[in-house]
């Protein structure tokens, strides 16, 4: 059985996610080794693949604690949460030039709930989130476009991304891999 190809014309890359626990006997065993839970490509933005792998609602107290079981559908985690993912970014030149923005926000907020109330509207895939954000590009390249200026990453590159406005674009002409773990940083629980 054959992958089926992204709108780049390419596989999509096939993510294995391997989860370790401790047994009743007190030895690290493997809990489950396969896809992982969620997965969802936004069709309309070219074909971009987010695919999570892990998601804390609040800080654990010990390893063992919580994670995936409360797994939910948004961009940024809750009060307190963490999520990990890998963003699959097409060549931009697999996004139609003519979106429809209605048909756009309606894909968004049934696949990405919370997104769209992270964006300006007004430069598409512009956002910001109240979190600490930890990137590295696995594959490929990508330019990171804040309100001032822009960066260009290659395969290896890191980026901590401090809650600030910015933007992922893919000039090239194969698909870019990230992986992303973002840590809630808002003040919506400061005492």
């Amino acid at each position: 059985m054959s992958a089926a190809k992204s709108s780049t014309g390419q596989t999509p890359q096939q993510i294995r996610r391997v989860v370790t626990t401790i047994n009743p006997e007190g030895k690290s065993v493997v809990l489950s080794d396969g896809p992982p839970p969620r997965s969802v490509t936004l069709e309309l933005l070219g074909g971009i693949k987010m695919t999570d792998l892990w998601h804390l609602g609040s800080p654990p107290q010990s390893p063992a604690d919580g994670g995936d079981l409360d797994h939910n559908a948004n961009l940024v985690p809750p009060l307190g949460g963490t999520h990990w993912r890998v963003v699959e970014y097409p060549p931009a030149s697999a996004t139609p030039a003519d979106i429809d923005l209605n048909a756009l926000i309606a894909e968004v907020n049934e696949k990405v709930p919370d997104l769209v109330s992270h964006a300006d509207l007004s430069r598409l895939g512009m956002h910001r989130t109240e979190t600490i954000d930890f990137g590295v590009v696995l594959s490929g390249e990508i330019w990171l476009e804040l309100d001032e200026g822009e960066v260009h990453l290659n395969g290896g590159d890191c980026v901590v991304q401090r809650g600030t406005m910015h933007a992922w674009h893919n000039r090239s002409d194969r698909p870019c891999v990230m992986s992303f773990v973002l840590i809630d940083a808002g003040s919506k629980g400061a005492a």
